[in-house]
């Protein structure tokens, strides 16, 4: 298969995500998803609730480390693809590029961590 990805997406230490959908015409739901990779550009999860092509979606994260956590308050995604995986419809998202300071600062965060792990990962195997 053809890499669409701009960047190498990496594996990550313990990442919470939920993403904002809509219930009805006047409520929302935040639903928990899985994150199966990651860059400061966008990332892929998978999760139950179903996503259109083009769809823009709100999306919080954390990711858990030894040294404290990183966070990521409703930011935005674009929806860019899907496919059906092993473990349920895998959603590739593009994060949007008007993000505020902070959201694109905590990206890049999330990112270099997860890049220090895998450098120390590959070195143990």
């Amino acid at each position: 298969m053809q890499e669409r990805r701009r960047r190498e997406r990496l594996p990550f230490i313990q990442m919470d995500a939920r993403v904002k959908v809509r219930r009805n015409l006047f409520s929302n739901r935040w639903i928990d998803v899985s994150v199966s990779d990651f860059n400061k550009l966008g990332m892929a999860i998978v999760g139950d609730h179903e996503f259109r092509e083009g769809e823009k979606i709100q999306f919080s994260l954390r990711l858990n480390t030894e040294v404290g956590d990183i966070t990521v308050e409703q930011a935005q995604a674009v929806v860019r693809n899907s496919r059906v995986g092993d473990s349920g419809t895998i959603f590739g998202l593009e994060f949007v590029d008007s993000q505020k300071g902070g959201v694109a600062e905590s990206l890049s965060r999330i990112e270099s961590v997860l890049t220090r792990f895998k450098a120390v990962t590959q070195r143990m195997t």
